[in-house]
């Protein structure tokens, strides 16, 4: 296993370590619950997790909590549970994974933006302090615009697959990127890419073509 793998790994248990914890934004939550709805692999490391954070419970001395701790915490449930984000259903569709609740219709040119040669964009509002998370599809063969994460981005393939500088990812994985990283995802020829992901800071183009669209849009 090459070093490259290896960090990636260590990345991904990471992230589900931080899931089991409840540690993460709702985007990253959504992201990770689908990814485990559709890796087996990440499904029983998730498991083990919990069985292992079951047992060290069992090992720590007791402590009497304050008064009033049960009903504060009863109240941030509720207030939680008032501020989640209104999830549309998509019609005639039974989601077969969480992250389908918020998936458009491929065929609603209104949902999706169209920011690329053979790619296009749905962004999913979770408030401005949650970071950015769009969905992306990809037209075969196609490539994204080489680009630089000022912080970290989580990316979820649902349907096709891509490869980058880093690696190659299907369908159920998760490519992560560190602030400061750059790559340009590929689309495989064999069918158009379809991902979920969330980037925690401000995207930059690189390159010749990143440098021109950039003068446009600024």
């Amino acid at each position: 296993m090459n070093e490259q793998v290896t960090l990636h790994n260590q990345m991904l248990d990471a992230l589900l370590l931080d899931y089991t914890t409840g540690s993460l934004s709702r985007p990253l939550e959504l992201l990770v619950e689908t990814h485990i709805a559709m890796n087996p692999s990440s499904a029983r490391a998730l498991q083990l997790m919990l069985k292992l954070g079951g047992v060290l419970l069992e090992d720590i001395e007791p402590v009497s909590m304050s008064e009033g701790a049960l009903d504060k915490v009863m109240r941030q449930i509720e207030q939680d549970n008032d501020n989640q984000i209104n999830m549309p259903r998509i019609p005639n569709r039974t989601p077969k994974r969480p992250i389908d609740t918020l998936l458009p219709q491929k065929d609603c040119k209104k949902s999706w933006r169209r920011i690329g040669i053979g790619v296009s964009e749905h962004i999913i509002d979770f408030g401005d302090e949650l970071g950015k998370a769009s969905f992306y599809r990809i037209a075969p063969g196609r490539s994204v615009p080489s680009h630089h994460h000022e912080g970290a981005e989580i990316t979820l393939v649902l349907e096709g697959g891509f490869t980058d500088e880093f690696g190659s990812y299907g369908p159920g994985d998760i490519s992560i990127h560190e602030a400061g990283s750059e790559h340009q995802p590929v689309a495989d020829n064999d069918g158009e890419c379809l991902v979920f992901a969330v980037n925690e800071g401000n995207i930059r183009l690189t390159g010749p073509l990143g440098r021109v669209i950039s003068m446009i849009i600024n």
